[in-house]
């Protein structure tokens, strides 16, 4: 099962569109397309009114905060309600290629680009920490920088980690940004932390990283893959493993 989820922000459009048919087969109206969001310590599900066709619901801003997910589900499970941690609702999006929804930004007399908005139900189960290069996805010639770290756990918690930007070179933190979980979180990047030795590294809690960048109002967008993508090899693992206890000691002697 896949979560989907926007970005939101003051000078971003945004537009959802989540797939109602799997791959290679016919839609499936049986499967209506639900929202969860924290309310009182438990996770409210609403079913969502929004604009669709045979194929696609269409998701823009007014449906939009940064502390909402969306989901497909068959409507026997209910219209509104309240869990106490989320669930996995269906199979229908356990597919291959992966089920993928089309998330789309704008800005205003400018351009656009897209990501495919995907949180895998296995992810909400699990906390560590990822490390992803900072350079590699974002431009230092743009006139604005931003990270949007998602994470999506399953309880219904809003709990502060931390996330910093490490210099392996150096062997220095340069900057720490205080996150919290369950949410679309944004971060301004100052463009001299857009060098190849310098990690995001989050702590205690993982997420998909989005990097954006924005020059004379044109748009970049692309999630950060995990490091073991950018290494040849059998150890590759285990260079990863490696790769994040340097990172931890070298935050744990700055702090």
């Amino acid at each position: 099962m896949n979560f989907f989820f926007p970005i939101h922000n003051n000078y971003l459009k945004c537009e959802l569109c989540v797939p109602r048919f799997q791959n290679y087969k016919k839609t499936n109206d049986k499967f209506k397309l639900f929202s969860a969001e924290i309310k009182e310590n438990k996770w409210a599900v609403k079913l969502v009114d929004c604009d669709f066709n045979k194929d696609f619901f269409f998701l823009t801003n007014k449906n939009f905060s940064n502390d909402k997910i969306f989901f497909l589900a068959e409507l026997k499970i209910g219209e509104n309600f309240f869990l106490n941690e989320l669930k996995n609702f269906n199979n229908y999006t356990d597919t291959e290629p992966d089920y993928r929804s089309n998330l789309n930004i704008e800005i205003e007399d400018g351009g656009f680009s897209s990501y495919q908005s995907d949180y895998p139900f296995d992810l909400t189960l699990k906390n560590g920490s990822i490390a992803t290069p900072v350079s590699v996805l974002l431009n230092k010639e743009a006139e604005k920088n931003l990270i949007f770290f998602r994470n999506i756990f399953k309880l219904p918690i809003k709990s502060k980690f931390n996330v910093y930007f490490v210099d392996l070179l150096n062997k220095q933190v340069v900057h720490k940004e205080i996150l919290t979980t369950n949410k679309t979180n944004q971060i301004d990047v100052d463009k001299n932390f857009i060098k190849p030795n310098i990690y995001l590294y989050s702590e205690n809690y993982i997420g998909i990283p989005i990097y954006v960048s924005i020059k004379n109002k044109h748009l970049s967008m692309e999630h950060s893959h995990p490091p073991h993508l950018y290494i040849w090899g059998d150890d590759k693992f285990k260079r990863v493993q490696d790769l994040k206890k340097s990172i931890h000691e070298i935050i744990q002697k700055n702090i």
